[in-house]
Parts: C-alpha cells; structure tokens; sequence
C-alpha cells in the first residue's frame, strides 16, 4: 500500500470481544498478523482489491503519529458522480454547501415506520448539485442541528454513501451500517471548502431554498407518467441496467427452478450451506438456520416477445397472500413433491399484469447475460386499463405470439439460472469459494 491508500478491515463476531477495548476511533496502531481476501462485499467501502480481517492472534499495538490523517476522506467530484452510467457497490464520499433540502417524508413499510429527507448539494465546481437522500437517523440528525444552529452556510459531507439510480437521477444516500453524516465540522477538509465559499459572492440571504421533491409518488404516478415504457423487445434488447414499466401476461412458472430459497433472516440475500451452517459473508456470522424466501421465475408474454422475469418475496406474498415459508410448510404437511408447483403459485398464470422491471446485465456467465427483476406488478383493473390506453399495446397478438425459448437470441444463449439468480444476482448475495470451512458454533 502506498501512502493514503485505505482498505477495509473486519473483525468477526466471535473476535469483537478480544478488539473492542483495543481500539478507539481516531487512534493509529500497527496491526500484524491478520488474514487477507479479496474484496467481494456487496458495498465497499474503499477500492482496494483486498480486505483484511482480524484472526484471534492479530496482534494490535498503538502508535503515536500524527501524520496519518483521522478522517481519510476520498472526496468525489459530484460531475463524475453523476455520469455513471450504472450503480457500483462502492461507498463515495461527498462534500457540499447544503443548497436546498425537502421535507421529511414518513411512512410505513412491511409494518415499520421509515423516513427520509432529500437534500441538495453544490460542490462549487459549476456543475449540477447532487441529490443526497438521507435515511432514518442521518434525517432526523440533519433536522437537529439545522435547528439548533441557525447561519447562512452549512457544509455537509456525507461519508460512505451509496450511489443510487432513481428517478432518472444519480444520487448518493446513506447506509445502515457504514456512512457517516458530518455538518460545519473543523476538520480541515471543511475549512479549505468554507474558504472556497468566502471567496464567492455571497447568497442573496435566502438561505436554504425548499426542494419540493419529496411527496410520495403514487402508483398511477409511476406507472403512467414518471417510468419509461418498453415492451419486452425492447427490454431484452437493452445492453445496460434499467427500469422501466410494461405490460405481459404471465404465461407459465417455470418451476425447474424452484421457487423459494434458503434467505438470510437478517439481510434477505441467499445463504451457502456448508457443513450444515448457512453462510452469507456480508452478515460477519454464519447460522444455524434460514429464512424460506419467494424466487419465482414467471414467463411473461406481449404481443412483441416473451422472457422470464423473476419475483421475488415481497410481491410474491402479497399477490400469494402467504409467506413463503408458511407455503413451504403446507407444502410438507400436504405432502406435495419438492420439485412441483404449488396450487398457490400456479393461480398466477393467465394473468395480466403490469410490471416495473429492472434488468440487470449480470454476466454471471456465458449463459446469462442479465436477469429481469420484477420491482412491482399490479392487476387492478383501472390502472391496468388506463396503462393499456396510454401505451396502446395490442392484446390480441399475444394469443397469435410463438414464445421465444427462454433464450436471448442476441447473444444466442440461455438467460435464467436458478441458484446462481439467487447467490449473485437477485439477492445480491455472493457465493463462497471456499469448501472446507471451518465454523464455530456458537450458543446463545
């Protein structure tokens, strides 16, 4: 590593006990004898090809030097954040006079109260502002001290955000577990941004302007005015991610891939079992048990084309109106054969169905080159109806359409995988390369 390089380091669970009275934020230690793997988590906090992680006999011993920066923020220009093309899994950090900012938005998801408040950033570099979006806490923190400490110049940065595609928009919002929300700091990044900002003319006194941005967006909304339409042609014909909307009848489920899998009661991404644990190596730990978690693969049908689309739990169980594993344990207590289709899951077929889709160019392999994820499918008769007479998309050749086999004849090979959907792809999940394992088995 060179000088200001950073790179990510875990301590495991089970090891926390041995580090947590070692380390202290802001401190500067030798570490010595930890492991080394390469950097597969979903988000990244630097990137370093390689991660490091503490081992039981890491040895941990502090240092005076102050030459090593606190912080060791790696500030990204807003213009390079907003040309990319698609989201990564690396986390950015961003600085930014607070330019504007929305009201608070709360509201209610799976039974639990969530909230959020979009932002506006200006990096002084003349390009766009960015659009921050900060969750639960980093919200109510930010409304804290914009009350408790009223001027007219407010500095924010937001460290190990994540880049988030929405609304035809790139942006940047927090994370759970990794970001940090600084504001008005005196860290010395912040005072050479302050300097920049004397050096402009100064605002015209109105302060923080009102984004109005943050009324929550209806489905007819979505649906009918702010999402791009394409017929399935169209979609299996993109070369890049994308969300857009359109309408098919789902023709068949194609059960040869089954329909749940073993989720992650914390994360919902697919776990590995090996030796009899379940494994998932964003959760740190591994389990004892797992989650049963909806991963129907439905082939869908318009009057240009057909695919397959994959739905996962949450639209699942509400059309099913059953969770996954309450149908799995029916399934057992019936009697039903593990490889056939349950009644339940079958009741979708013949059904039309507008959809919000994202595909996603995976290249997991040369027989995949993306997945079509369902974000949102909805029947209602109105909005179906008023869906069709917008786009105009003509039913009657649905019934007179040879499907297409569940082949992308671009690149002439086959599209859906099964397990792989579900370890890199539609849970996000990444697999394990390793076989021989060891774990330790912990009782609570």
């Amino acid at each position: 590593m060179h000088s200001g390089d950073t790179i990510q380091c875990t301590v495991k669970d089970i090891f926390v006990p041995i580090f947590e009275g070692l380390l202290a934020e802001g401190n500067v230690y030798v570490v010595t004898n930890f492991g080394v793997a390469l950097n597969t988590i979903k988000f990244k906090p630097t990137r370093h090809e390689f991660r490091i992680h503490f081992k039981r006999d890491t040895i941990v011993r502090p240092v005076q030097d102050s030459s090593f920066p606190l912080n060791g923020f790696n500030f990204v220009l807003f213009k390079t954040i907003q040309s990319e093309s698609r989201e990564d899994g690396y986390l950015v950090d961003v600085i930014g006079q607070l330019a504007s900012k929305g009201n608070l938005v709360e509201f209610t998801r799976d039974g639990k109260p969530s909230s959020y408040i979009t932002i506006e950033l200006d990096d002084l570099e003349g390009g766009q502002k960015l659009r921050v979006t900060l969750w639960q806490s980093f919200a109510f923190d930010l409304l804290k001290y914009l009350e408790e400490h009223p001027c007219l110049t407010y500095v924010v940065i937001l460290q190990m955000g994540k880049i988030k595609f929405y609304n035809g928009v790139m942006g940047v919002f927090n994370t759970n577990y990794n970001s940090k929300l600084f504001i008005n700091v005196e860290f010395p990044a912040a005072r050479d941004f302050f300097a920049r900002v004397n050096k402009l003319d100064p605002v015209d006194g109105q302060g923080i302007m009102s984004l109005v941005c943050d009324q929550p967006v209806s489905v007819e909304e979505d649906f009918l005015r702010l999402s791009v339409y394409k017929t399935i042609a169209e979609i299996k014909e993109h070369n890049q991610d994308a969300v857009s909307v359109t309408a098919g009848t789902i023709k068949e489920v194609e059960i040869e891939f089954g329909w749940w899998y073993k989720g992650c009661k914390k994360c919902r991404r697919g776990l590995r079992e090996i030796e009899k644990r379940y494994f998932y190596p964003n959760c740190i730990r591994d389990y004892g048990f797992y989650e049963p978690r909806y991963s129907i693969h439905i082939r869908v049908i318009d009057h240009t084309d057909a695919t397959s689309f994959v739905l996962f739990d949450g639209e699942a169980a509400k059309f099913l109106g059953v969770s996954a594993n309450d149908l799995r344990q029916s399934c057992v207590t019936k009697g039903v054969e593990k490889n056939s289709c349950p009644e339940e899951i079958n009741k979708l077929r013949v059904i039309k169905f507008i959809f919000k889709v994202q595909l996603k160019m995976r290249n997991l392999n040369s027989y995949e080159p993306y997945v079509i994820h369902v974000l949102i499918m909805i029947n209602e008769n109105s909005l179906v109806s008023a869906f069709l007479d917008k786009y105009n998309p003509d039913p009657a050749c649905e019934s007179k359409l040879t499907p297409s086999p569940a082949v992308d004849e671009k690149h002439n090979s086959k599209i859906l995988g099964a397990k792989k959907h579900i370890e890199e792809v539609g849970e996000e999940s990444v697999s394990s390369k390793s076989k021989k394992r060891k774990w330790v088995v912990m009782e609570n």
